[in-house]
Protein backbone atom coordinates (compact mmCIF):
# COMPACT_ATOMS: atom_id res chain seq x y z
CA UNK A 1 0.00 0.00 0.00
CA UNK A 2 1.36 3.39 -1.00
CA UNK A 3 1.01 6.20 1.76
CA UNK A 4 0.65 10.03 0.57
CA UNK A 5 3.85 12.02 0.68
CA UNK A 6 1.86 13.82 2.83
CA UNK A 7 0.94 11.80 5.35
CA UNK A 8 4.23 9.79 5.85
CA UNK A 9 6.05 13.36 5.94
CA UNK A 10 8.56 12.88 3.20
CA UNK A 11 9.00 11.11 -0.24
CA UNK A 12 9.04 7.19 0.35
CA UNK A 13 11.56 7.48 -2.65
CA UNK A 14 14.00 9.14 -0.41
CA UNK A 15 14.26 6.49 1.88
CA UNK A 16 14.92 4.12 -1.01
CA UNK A 17 18.07 6.69 -1.81
CA UNK A 18 16.58 8.14 -5.04
CA UNK A 19 17.16 11.89 -5.32
CA UNK A 20 14.23 14.58 -5.43
CA UNK A 21 15.00 17.77 -5.73
CA UNK A 22 11.25 18.98 -4.46
CA UNK A 23 11.94 16.57 -1.42
CA UNK A 24 14.92 18.20 -0.80
CA UNK A 25 14.10 21.63 -1.26
CA UNK A 26 11.42 20.79 1.23
CA UNK A 27 13.65 19.36 4.09
CA UNK A 28 15.96 22.64 3.21
CA UNK A 29 13.11 24.94 4.37
CA UNK A 30 11.20 22.43 7.91
CA UNK A 31 14.92 21.24 8.68
CA UNK A 32 17.27 24.01 7.36
CA UNK A 33 19.70 21.57 5.81
CA UNK A 34 22.52 22.49 3.06
CA UNK A 35 21.94 24.07 -0.40
CA UNK A 36 20.52 21.87 -2.77
CA UNK A 37 23.13 21.34 -4.73
CA UNK A 38 25.18 20.10 -1.46
CA UNK A 39 23.10 17.37 -1.15
CA UNK A 40 22.02 16.89 -5.13
CA UNK A 41 22.12 13.22 -4.90
CA UNK A 42 21.71 11.15 -1.45
CA UNK A 43 22.48 7.77 -0.57
CA UNK A 44 22.02 6.07 2.42
CA UNK A 45 25.34 6.51 3.74
CA UNK A 46 25.50 6.43 7.80
CA UNK A 47 24.74 10.25 9.53
CA UNK A 48 25.54 9.15 12.68
CA UNK A 49 29.12 11.56 13.15
CA UNK A 50 26.95 14.51 11.22
CA UNK A 51 24.35 14.64 13.56
CA UNK A 52 27.47 15.72 16.54
CA UNK A 53 27.89 18.85 14.59
CA UNK A 54 24.00 20.23 14.78
CA UNK A 55 24.38 22.76 17.22
CA UNK A 56 20.54 22.81 18.28
CA UNK A 57 20.58 18.81 18.49
CA UNK A 58 23.55 18.50 20.53
CA UNK A 59 21.93 21.15 22.93
CA UNK A 60 19.38 19.41 23.33
CA UNK A 61 20.76 15.88 23.72
CA UNK A 62 23.51 16.78 26.07
CA UNK A 63 21.03 18.73 28.15
CA UNK A 64 18.66 15.54 28.49
CA UNK A 65 21.44 13.37 29.59
CA UNK A 66 22.19 15.43 32.20
CA UNK A 67 18.82 15.52 33.45
CA UNK A 68 18.53 11.81 32.99
CA UNK A 69 21.73 11.29 35.22
CA UNK A 70 19.67 14.00 37.79
CA UNK A 71 16.94 11.23 37.60
CA UNK A 72 18.64 8.79 38.43
CA UNK A 73 20.58 10.61 41.62
CA UNK A 74 16.94 11.29 42.66
CA UNK A 75 15.84 7.53 42.64
CA UNK A 76 18.73 7.14 44.22
CA UNK A 77 18.26 9.52 47.01
CA UNK A 78 14.36 8.25 47.35
CA UNK A 79 16.01 4.75 47.87
CA UNK A 80 18.13 5.73 51.03
CA UNK A 81 15.41 8.21 52.09
CA UNK A 82 13.08 5.23 52.18
CA UNK A 83 15.93 3.49 54.14
CA UNK A 84 17.02 6.13 56.72
CA UNK A 85 13.55 6.85 57.32
CA UNK A 86 12.65 3.01 58.24
CA UNK A 87 15.46 3.19 60.97
CA UNK A 88 14.22 6.03 62.29
CA UNK A 89 10.40 5.76 62.32
CA UNK A 90 10.36 1.87 61.87
CA UNK A 91 8.67 1.55 58.74
CA UNK A 92 8.55 -1.45 56.34
CA UNK A 93 10.93 -0.59 53.99
CA UNK A 94 9.67 -3.55 51.59
CA UNK A 95 6.34 -2.21 51.46
CA UNK A 96 7.29 1.36 51.73
CA UNK A 97 9.75 0.49 47.96
CA UNK A 98 6.61 -1.50 46.78
CA UNK A 99 3.94 1.55 47.05
CA UNK A 100 7.06 3.60 45.56
CA UNK A 101 6.83 1.85 42.46
CA UNK A 102 3.27 1.67 42.09
CA UNK A 103 3.21 5.80 42.30
CA UNK A 104 5.68 5.76 39.54
CA UNK A 105 3.54 3.77 37.41
CA UNK A 106 0.20 5.62 38.31
CA UNK A 107 0.50 8.63 36.06
CA UNK A 108 1.36 6.13 32.80
CA UNK A 109 -1.61 3.60 32.79
CA UNK A 110 -4.24 6.50 34.17
CA UNK A 111 -2.92 9.87 31.81
CA UNK A 112 -0.82 8.20 28.88
CA UNK A 113 -3.41 7.90 26.36
CA UNK A 114 -5.29 11.47 27.49
CA UNK A 115 -1.32 13.12 27.87
CA UNK A 116 -0.51 12.57 24.52
CA UNK A 117 -3.94 14.09 22.82
CA UNK A 118 -3.29 17.28 24.83
CA UNK A 119 0.39 17.55 23.58
CA UNK A 120 -0.71 17.18 20.35
CA UNK A 121 -3.44 20.13 21.03
CA UNK A 122 -0.61 21.91 23.01
CA UNK A 123 3.12 23.63 21.89
CA UNK A 124 5.09 20.66 22.58
CA UNK A 125 8.19 23.24 23.25
CA UNK A 126 6.30 24.85 26.48
CA UNK A 127 5.17 21.75 27.35
CA UNK A 128 8.40 20.50 28.29
CA UNK A 129 9.91 24.00 29.61
CA UNK A 130 6.91 24.20 32.00
CA UNK A 131 7.26 20.35 33.34
CA UNK A 132 10.84 20.99 33.99
CA UNK A 133 10.40 23.98 36.00
CA UNK A 134 7.48 22.23 37.74
CA UNK A 135 9.93 19.07 38.30
CA UNK A 136 12.85 21.19 39.63
CA UNK A 137 10.77 23.02 42.08
CA UNK A 138 8.94 19.42 43.20
CA UNK A 139 12.48 18.00 43.86
CA UNK A 140 13.21 20.04 45.83
CA UNK A 141 10.53 20.40 47.68
CA UNK A 142 10.73 16.23 48.79
CA UNK A 143 13.86 16.48 51.95
CA UNK A 144 11.80 19.55 52.98
CA UNK A 145 8.84 18.02 53.43
CA UNK A 146 10.21 14.72 54.63
CA UNK A 147 12.74 15.97 56.94
CA UNK A 148 9.57 18.28 58.41
CA UNK A 149 7.05 15.64 59.02
CA UNK A 150 8.50 12.23 58.53
CA UNK A 151 5.29 11.28 56.52
CA UNK A 152 5.93 9.48 52.85
CA UNK A 153 2.66 10.52 52.18
CA UNK A 154 4.12 14.25 50.73
CA UNK A 155 6.98 12.02 49.16
CA UNK A 156 4.54 10.00 47.16
CA UNK A 157 2.04 12.57 46.22
CA UNK A 158 4.95 14.54 45.15
CA UNK A 159 6.27 11.69 43.27
CA UNK A 160 3.26 11.00 41.75
CA UNK A 161 3.35 14.96 40.00
CA UNK A 162 7.19 14.28 39.03
CA UNK A 163 6.54 11.50 36.93
CA UNK A 164 3.07 12.92 35.98
CA UNK A 165 5.13 16.11 34.54
CA UNK A 166 7.64 13.77 33.20
CA UNK A 167 4.72 11.19 31.58
CA UNK A 168 4.16 15.01 29.40
CA UNK A 169 7.95 15.48 29.25
CA UNK A 170 9.23 12.13 27.89
CA UNK A 171 6.52 12.53 25.61
CA UNK A 172 6.94 15.91 24.10
CA UNK A 173 10.96 14.47 23.95
CA UNK A 174 10.21 12.02 22.03
CA UNK A 175 7.70 13.92 19.43
CA UNK A 176 10.27 17.00 18.90
CA UNK A 177 13.44 15.29 17.40
CA UNK A 178 12.37 15.41 13.95
CA UNK A 179 12.53 18.69 14.49
CA UNK A 180 15.69 19.10 15.24
CA UNK A 181 16.97 16.97 12.27
CA UNK A 182 16.24 15.84 8.52
CA UNK A 183 14.05 12.49 8.08
CA UNK A 184 17.83 10.90 6.95
CA UNK A 185 19.58 11.16 10.13
CA UNK A 186 16.72 10.57 11.99
CA UNK A 187 18.17 6.82 12.97
CA UNK A 188 21.47 8.46 13.53
CA UNK A 189 19.98 11.02 16.51
CA UNK A 190 18.04 8.16 17.87
CA UNK A 191 20.83 6.30 17.71
CA UNK A 192 22.92 9.07 19.73
CA UNK A 193 20.34 9.82 22.18
CA UNK A 194 20.19 6.29 23.01
CA UNK A 195 24.17 5.84 23.61
CA UNK A 196 24.06 9.00 25.65
CA UNK A 197 21.40 8.46 27.83
CA UNK A 198 22.41 4.83 28.32
CA UNK A 199 25.83 6.41 29.62
CA UNK A 200 24.33 8.94 31.55
CA UNK A 201 22.07 6.00 33.27
CA UNK A 202 25.06 4.06 33.71
CA UNK A 203 27.05 6.90 36.07
CA UNK A 204 23.43 7.83 37.65
CA UNK A 205 23.14 4.64 39.07
CA UNK A 206 27.04 3.74 39.92
CA UNK A 207 27.48 7.48 41.05
CA UNK A 208 24.37 7.99 42.75
CA UNK A 209 24.90 5.56 45.60
CA UNK A 210 28.09 7.42 46.71
CA UNK A 211 26.65 10.52 45.99
CA UNK A 212 23.53 10.32 48.60
CA UNK A 213 25.75 8.90 50.82
CA UNK A 214 28.76 10.93 50.68
CA UNK A 215 29.73 12.10 53.98
CA UNK A 216 31.39 15.71 52.98
CA UNK A 217 28.08 17.30 52.59
CA UNK A 218 27.67 17.70 56.33
CA UNK A 219 30.64 20.40 55.14
CA UNK A 220 28.94 22.40 53.35
CA UNK A 221 25.64 22.15 56.04
CA UNK A 222 23.62 19.41 54.53
CA UNK A 223 23.24 16.72 57.64
CA UNK A 224 21.26 14.35 55.18
CA UNK A 225 23.23 13.07 52.57
CA UNK A 226 21.05 11.77 50.65
CA UNK A 227 19.07 15.10 50.40
CA UNK A 228 22.19 16.00 47.96
CA UNK A 229 20.69 13.90 45.35
CA UNK A 230 17.09 15.89 45.28
CA UNK A 231 19.24 18.96 45.33
CA UNK A 232 21.16 17.70 42.21
CA UNK A 233 18.49 16.28 40.57
CA UNK A 234 16.77 19.91 40.55
CA UNK A 235 19.85 21.33 39.58
CA UNK A 236 19.77 19.04 35.83
CA UNK A 237 15.87 20.43 35.85
CA UNK A 238 16.97 23.89 35.06
CA UNK A 239 19.75 23.22 33.10
CA UNK A 240 17.07 21.37 31.04
CA UNK A 241 14.88 24.13 30.83
CA UNK A 242 17.69 26.62 29.65
CA UNK A 243 18.67 24.75 27.24
CA UNK A 244 15.02 24.44 25.61
CA UNK A 245 14.69 28.08 25.94
CA UNK A 246 17.85 28.28 23.95
CA UNK A 247 16.71 25.93 21.31
CA UNK A 248 12.87 27.23 21.56
CA UNK A 249 12.49 28.04 17.91
CA UNK A 250 13.55 24.88 16.63
CA UNK A 251 11.34 22.62 19.20
CA UNK A 252 8.33 24.88 17.82
CA UNK A 253 9.02 24.85 14.93
CA UNK A 254 6.22 22.99 12.14
CA UNK A 255 3.31 22.56 14.92
CA UNK A 256 0.22 24.04 14.68
CA UNK A 257 -3.10 23.19 15.35
CA UNK A 258 -3.56 23.03 11.20
CA UNK A 259 -1.96 20.00 11.31
CA UNK A 260 -5.00 18.70 13.04
CA UNK A 261 -7.19 18.77 9.87
CA UNK A 262 -4.10 17.60 7.43
CA UNK A 263 -3.93 13.79 8.37
CA UNK A 264 -5.32 12.17 5.88
CA UNK A 265 -6.56 8.42 4.84
CA UNK A 266 -3.64 6.18 3.74
CA UNK A 267 -6.26 4.40 1.46
CA UNK A 268 -8.11 7.36 -0.34
CA UNK A 269 -6.10 10.20 0.67
CA UNK A 270 -9.30 11.97 1.84
CA UNK A 271 -8.32 14.77 4.31
CA UNK A 272 -10.06 14.53 7.88
CA UNK A 273 -12.36 17.99 7.93
CA UNK A 274 -11.67 20.30 11.07
CA UNK A 275 -10.17 19.42 14.12
CA UNK A 276 -11.25 16.54 16.35
CA UNK A 277 -14.16 17.69 18.61
CA UNK A 278 -13.67 15.06 21.82
CA UNK A 279 -10.75 13.23 23.58
CA UNK A 280 -12.65 10.10 21.88
CA UNK A 281 -11.92 11.58 18.39
CA UNK A 282 -8.37 12.34 19.04
CA UNK A 283 -7.87 8.61 20.36
CA UNK A 284 -9.42 7.11 17.50
CA UNK A 285 -7.96 9.05 15.27
CA UNK A 286 -4.75 7.75 17.23
CA UNK A 287 -5.91 3.96 16.66
CA UNK A 288 -6.32 4.55 12.91
CA UNK A 289 -2.67 5.71 12.59
CA UNK A 290 -1.99 2.52 14.29
CA UNK A 291 -4.11 0.47 12.29
CA UNK A 292 -3.34 1.78 8.95
CA UNK A 293 -0.04 2.27 8.54
CA UNK A 294 2.03 -0.74 8.67
CA UNK A 295 5.33 0.29 10.07
CA UNK A 296 3.31 1.36 12.92
CA UNK A 297 1.50 -1.84 13.58
CA UNK A 298 4.80 -3.42 13.49
CA UNK A 299 6.15 -1.37 16.43
CA UNK A 300 2.92 -2.05 18.24
CA UNK A 301 3.30 -5.41 17.71
CA UNK A 302 6.73 -5.86 18.28
CA UNK A 303 6.30 -3.94 21.70
CA UNK A 304 3.76 -6.60 22.99
CA UNK A 305 6.49 -8.85 22.12
CA UNK A 306 9.75 -7.25 23.94
CA UNK A 307 7.02 -7.06 26.90
CA UNK A 308 6.63 -10.57 27.29
CA UNK A 309 10.31 -11.64 27.22
CA UNK A 310 11.11 -8.44 29.91
CA UNK A 311 8.27 -9.95 32.05
CA UNK A 312 9.86 -13.24 32.18
CA UNK A 313 13.13 -11.98 32.68
CA UNK A 314 11.65 -10.13 35.46
CA UNK A 315 9.53 -12.43 37.23
CA UNK A 316 11.30 -16.09 36.16
CA UNK A 317 15.30 -15.08 35.58
CA UNK A 318 15.62 -12.44 38.16
CA UNK A 319 14.74 -15.18 40.95
CA UNK A 320 16.89 -17.38 38.94
CA UNK A 321 19.94 -15.58 39.54
CA UNK A 322 18.82 -15.11 43.33
CA UNK A 323 17.73 -18.42 44.36
CA UNK A 324 20.16 -20.95 45.67
CA UNK A 325 21.16 -24.20 43.58
CA UNK A 326 18.67 -26.39 45.33
CA UNK A 327 16.14 -24.45 44.12
CA UNK A 328 17.79 -24.82 40.61
CA UNK A 329 19.47 -21.37 40.78
CA UNK A 330 22.94 -19.41 40.88
CA UNK A 331 22.72 -18.72 44.73
CA UNK A 332 24.31 -14.92 43.34
CA UNK A 333 21.55 -13.00 45.63
CA UNK A 334 20.76 -9.33 44.61
CA UNK A 335 24.46 -8.84 43.78
CA UNK A 336 24.63 -11.16 40.91
CA UNK A 337 21.54 -9.48 39.47
CA UNK A 338 23.24 -6.17 39.97
CA UNK A 339 26.39 -7.70 38.08
CA UNK A 340 24.21 -9.37 34.98
CA UNK A 341 22.61 -5.69 34.76
CA UNK A 342 25.51 -3.90 34.63
CA UNK A 343 26.86 -6.50 31.96
CA UNK A 344 23.78 -6.10 29.83
CA UNK A 345 24.46 -2.64 30.52
CA UNK A 346 27.20 -2.47 28.65
CA UNK A 347 26.32 -4.01 25.62
CA UNK A 348 23.27 -1.46 25.57
CA UNK A 349 26.17 1.44 26.13
CA UNK A 350 28.18 0.06 22.55
CA UNK A 351 25.38 -1.26 20.72
CA UNK A 352 23.81 2.46 20.57
CA UNK A 353 26.99 3.56 18.84
CA UNK A 354 27.53 0.72 17.05
CA UNK A 355 23.72 0.65 15.08
CA UNK A 356 24.17 4.55 14.67
CA UNK A 357 27.03 4.10 12.86
CA UNK A 358 26.30 1.00 10.53
CA UNK A 359 22.27 0.64 11.35
CA UNK A 360 21.83 2.30 7.97
CA UNK A 361 22.83 -0.98 5.96
CA UNK A 362 20.19 -2.53 7.62
CA UNK A 363 16.17 -2.77 7.43
CA UNK A 364 14.53 -1.99 10.68
CA UNK A 365 12.28 -4.84 10.48
CA UNK A 366 15.29 -7.21 10.02
CA UNK A 367 16.48 -5.46 13.28
CA UNK A 368 13.59 -5.99 15.70
CA UNK A 369 12.81 -9.81 14.37
CA UNK A 370 16.34 -11.09 14.18
CA UNK A 371 16.70 -9.71 17.64
CA UNK A 372 13.69 -11.10 18.98
CA UNK A 373 15.04 -14.26 17.56
CA UNK A 374 18.60 -14.25 18.59
CA UNK A 375 16.80 -13.00 22.22
CA UNK A 376 14.41 -16.08 22.26
CA UNK A 377 17.17 -18.61 21.38
CA UNK A 378 19.23 -16.70 24.38
CA UNK A 379 16.23 -16.99 26.52
CA UNK A 380 16.15 -20.99 25.93
CA UNK A 381 19.92 -21.47 26.77
CA UNK A 382 19.46 -18.99 30.38
CA UNK A 383 17.00 -21.49 31.06
CA UNK A 384 19.34 -24.84 30.12
CA UNK A 385 22.33 -23.47 31.78
CA UNK A 386 22.88 -24.90 35.49
CA UNK A 387 26.30 -22.71 36.06
CA UNK A 388 26.67 -18.94 35.72
CA UNK A 389 29.62 -18.43 33.48
CA UNK A 390 27.58 -18.51 30.27
CA UNK A 391 24.83 -15.98 31.53
CA UNK A 392 28.08 -13.64 31.21
CA UNK A 393 28.62 -13.29 27.31
CA UNK A 394 24.38 -14.06 26.97
CA UNK A 395 23.87 -11.03 28.94
CA UNK A 396 26.32 -8.90 26.97
CA UNK A 397 24.60 -10.04 24.29
CA UNK A 398 21.13 -9.86 25.33
CA UNK A 399 21.92 -5.69 26.03
CA UNK A 400 23.76 -5.55 22.92
CA UNK A 401 20.50 -6.52 20.79
CA UNK A 402 18.25 -4.47 22.70
CA UNK A 403 19.56 -0.94 21.80
CA UNK A 404 19.27 -1.46 18.31
CA UNK A 405 15.25 -2.46 18.74
CA UNK A 406 14.11 0.47 21.00
CA UNK A 407 16.54 2.46 18.35
CA UNK A 408 14.49 0.71 14.76
CA UNK A 409 11.33 1.21 16.58
CA UNK A 410 11.59 4.92 17.55
CA UNK A 411 13.02 5.77 13.98
CA UNK A 412 9.66 4.09 12.34
CA UNK A 413 7.66 5.78 14.20
CA UNK A 414 9.14 8.99 13.60
CA UNK A 415 9.44 8.28 9.93
CA UNK A 416 6.22 7.06 9.51
CA UNK A 417 4.04 8.96 11.94
CA UNK A 418 2.38 12.26 11.15
CA UNK A 419 3.76 14.94 13.00
CA UNK A 420 -0.07 16.15 14.77
CA UNK A 421 -0.51 12.88 16.11
CA UNK A 422 3.28 11.67 17.74
CA UNK A 423 2.07 12.78 20.56
CA UNK A 424 -0.68 10.45 20.61
CA UNK A 425 1.02 7.45 19.24
CA UNK A 426 4.40 7.95 21.76
CA UNK A 427 2.09 8.25 24.87
CA UNK A 428 -0.22 5.32 23.83
CA UNK A 429 3.25 3.40 23.61
CA UNK A 430 3.89 4.19 26.89
CA UNK A 431 0.68 3.25 27.76
CA UNK A 432 0.68 -0.33 26.41
CA UNK A 433 4.01 -1.11 27.22
CA UNK A 434 3.32 -0.68 30.99
CA UNK A 435 -0.01 -1.75 31.23
CA UNK A 436 1.25 -4.77 29.43
CA UNK A 437 3.98 -5.85 31.24
CA UNK A 438 1.88 -5.21 34.49
CA UNK A 439 -0.51 -8.01 33.17
CA UNK A 440 2.31 -10.52 31.55
CA UNK A 441 4.33 -9.71 35.07
CA UNK A 442 0.91 -10.67 37.01
CA UNK A 443 -0.15 -13.90 34.76
CA UNK A 444 3.37 -15.16 34.15
CA UNK A 445 3.83 -15.51 38.27
CA UNK A 446 0.87 -17.16 38.37
CA UNK A 447 1.94 -19.19 35.82
CA UNK A 448 4.77 -20.22 38.27
CA UNK A 449 1.92 -21.96 40.53
CA UNK A 450 2.10 -24.33 37.95
CA UNK A 451 5.01 -24.60 36.28
CA UNK A 452 8.95 -24.34 37.43
CA UNK A 453 10.48 -21.30 36.93
CA UNK A 454 13.02 -22.80 34.43
CA UNK A 455 10.70 -24.36 31.85
CA UNK A 456 8.55 -21.79 32.13
CA UNK A 457 11.12 -19.16 31.05
CA UNK A 458 12.46 -22.03 28.66
CA UNK A 459 8.86 -22.13 27.20
CA UNK A 460 8.73 -18.23 26.68
CA UNK A 461 12.29 -18.45 24.96
CA UNK A 462 10.57 -21.11 22.33
CA UNK A 463 7.98 -18.84 22.43
CA UNK A 464 9.46 -15.70 21.47
CA UNK A 465 11.50 -17.35 18.91
CA UNK A 466 8.47 -19.41 17.54
CA UNK A 467 6.85 -15.58 17.18
CA UNK A 468 9.62 -14.10 15.42
CA UNK A 469 9.79 -16.46 12.94
CA UNK A 470 5.97 -15.78 12.34
CA UNK A 471 6.56 -12.25 11.99
CA UNK A 472 9.52 -12.61 9.24
CA UNK A 473 6.58 -14.66 7.25
CA UNK A 474 3.74 -12.66 8.44
CA UNK A 475 5.71 -9.16 7.06
CA UNK A 476 7.83 -10.30 3.99
CA UNK A 477 5.35 -8.71 1.51
CA UNK A 478 5.29 -5.60 3.47
CA UNK A 479 7.49 -2.25 3.01
CA UNK A 480 7.92 -1.97 6.73
CA UNK A 481 11.49 0.37 6.56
Amino acid sequence: MELSNSFLGHDSGLRKGKCRINQVKTEEQNNQLPKVDEVSIWRPTSQFLSVLRLRRFMIFSISQAISLFGDKLDYMALLAMIAYFGKVYQWEQARALSYLSVIITLPTIIFGPVAGILIDRWNRAKVMITCDTARALLVIAIPLLILKTGNLIFVYTIAFLVFLFGLFFNTCRLSVIPNLVSPRRLLAANSFINFIGRVSTFFGMFLGGIIVDWQIWRKIGIQQSFTAGFYLDSLTYWISVIALIIIYPHLAKGQTRLEFSSIQNPKNNTTTDGLPLSLFQDLKQAYLVIRKIPQVLFVYASILILVVLGAAVFVLFIPIIQSVPAQLGFGLGTKGVGFVGAIGSIGLVLSSMTYGVIGHRIKKRDVILGGFLILGIIAILLALFKTFVPVIPLAFLAGFLLSPIFIAQDTLLHEYVPPAARGRIFSTREWLLHLSFAVSAFLIGQLTLFFQKRLLFLIIGIFIVLLSIFGFFATRQRQIG
